[in-house]
C-alpha cells in the first residue's frame, strides 16, 4: 500500500512538472525562458522511433 501511494505521489509530481514545463515552453515571455523550458522537457521526455536530425542540415535520402 505505501508503494502504491510512493508511486501515485510521484506521478502526480512529474505529471505537474511536465504540465508546468510545457506551458512555460509554450507562454513564456522571454525567449531564453522558453527555450530552457523546451530543452528541459526533451530530457524528462526522450522521443522515441525519431530519427536523429543531420548536424549539417542536409535532407536525408536513401540513395546517397
Amino acid at each position: 500500500m505505501v508503494i502504491g501511494l510512493l508511486s501515485t505521489i510521484a506521478a502526480v509530481f512529474y505529471g505537474g512538472t511536465i504540465s508546468v514545463l510545457a506551458l512555460t515552453a509554450t507562454f513564456a515571455r522571454r525567449r531564453t525562458l522558453r527555450r530552457e523550458a523546451r530543452s528541459t522537457l526533451a530530457l524528462l521526455m526522450p522521443r522515441r522511433g525519431v530519427e536523429p536530425q543531420q548536424i549539417d542540415g542536409a535532407a536525408a535520402s536513401p540513395n546517397s
